[in-house]
C-alpha cells in the first residue's frame, strides 16, 4: 500500500476519533448541566429549617400535570351534586357577601363541573400593593402551611412568578391556594368581610405578617367572575353533608 493512502487513512482515524470524542464529551456535559438544572441547590434554602425536607423541581410541562394518584382522586372527583347545591344555597345567606372579582387564575379550580374554587375556613392575605416577587408572600405561607388551613391571596395583581408558583402549588397540590385580583372598593370590602389587616409590601419584605393579621371565614368561593365570602358555617347537618369534600380543599 502506498505511503500516501496510509497516510490518508491515518488522518481519516484520527479525524473521526476526534469527532466521536467531542460527540460523548458534549453529551456528558450537557446530561451534568441538566442534573444541575433540576437537582436542588448544594446550599441553605433561606427560611426553611435545616430538617425540612428540599423542595422538588418539575419542569414546566411537569408542574402543569396534576399528579394522578392519591390527593389527585379527591380534587378529580370535585363536589357532588348534593354538596354543590348546599353551596348555591349559601351564596343567598344573609351572612354572605358577595364581590365582583374572581380568582385570578382557572388552575385554581377545585371543582371543574361548576367551575369553583372552594376553601374552607381559609386564612386570608389582603395586599394593598400588587405582589411581586414570591419573597414577599414566603413567610406568610411558611406560617399558614403547619395549620392545615388554605390560604386566599388578595391583591391588585399577582406578577410573573407569583401567579405561576401559587398555580404549581395548587395544581400538585402541595397546599390549598388561592389567587384573588381585586383593589379599591372590592379589596376593601373583602377586608371588612374577613377582618383582615391590610398589608403593605414593606411589610410582607420585613416578614412583618403574624396570622393574626390574616383574614378568616368560615368558606370561601370564587368563580372567574364572583367571590363569594361565607361568614358563618353552615348548620351541623349541612356540614355533614359537605365533610367528603374537606380533604382535598383543606389540606394541603
Amino acid at each position: 500500500m502506498d505511503p500516501w493512502t496510509i497516510g490518508i487513512i491515518a488522518v481519516l482515524a484520527v479525524g473521526v476519533a476526534v469527532i466521536l470524542y467531542g460527540a460523548l464529551s458534549d453529551r456528558r456535559k450537557n446530561r451534568r448541566a441538566a442534573a444541575e438544572m433540576l437537582s436542588p441547590p448544594d446550599r441553605p434554602i433561606p427560611h426553611f429549617a435545616p430538617q425540612t425536607p428540599a423542595p422538588n423541581y418539575l419542569s414546566e410541562l411537569q408542574a402543569r400535570r396534576a399528579p394522578t394518584a392519591g390527593r389527585a382522586a379527591g380534587r378529580a372527583a370535585g363536589l357532588s351534586p348534593a354538596q354543590r347545591e348546599q353551596i348555591s344555597r349559601g351564596f343567598d345567606a344573609p351572612s354572605t357577601v358577595t364581590v365582583g372579582v374572581g380568582m385570578a387564575s382557572l388552575d385554581f379550580v377545585t371543582d371543574k363541573s361548576a367551575t369553583w374554587a372552594v376553601l374552607d375556613q381559609p386564612y386570608v392575605l389582603a395586599c394593598v400593593e400588587p405582589v411581586a416577587t414570591v419573597r414577599e408572600i414566603l413567610t406568610v405561607l411558611e406560617k399558614v402551611l403547619p395549620t392545615g388551613h388554605p390560604l386566599v391571596i388578595v391583591a391588585p395583581a399577582l406578577l410573573g412568578e407569583v401567579r405561576t408558583t401559587l398555580e404549581v402549588n395548587a395544581i400538585q397540590q402541595t397546599m390549598a391556594l388561592l389567587g384573588v385580583l381585586a383593589e379599591g372598593d372590592d379589596l376593601a370590602t373583602i377586608v371588612r368581610a374577613t377582618s383582615a389587616t391590610p398589608t403593605p409590601r414593606a411589610d410582607l419584605l420585613a416578614s412583618y405578617v403574624s396570622l393574626d393579621r390574616l383574614g378568616r371565614c368560615a368558606r370561601w368561593v370564587s368563580t372567574p367572575t364572583t367571590t363569594y365570602v361565607m361568614r358563618e358555617a353552615l348548620p351541623p347537618a349541612d356540614e355533614d353533608v359537605l365533610r367528603g369534600s374537606d380533604d382535598h380543599h383543606s389540606t394541603p
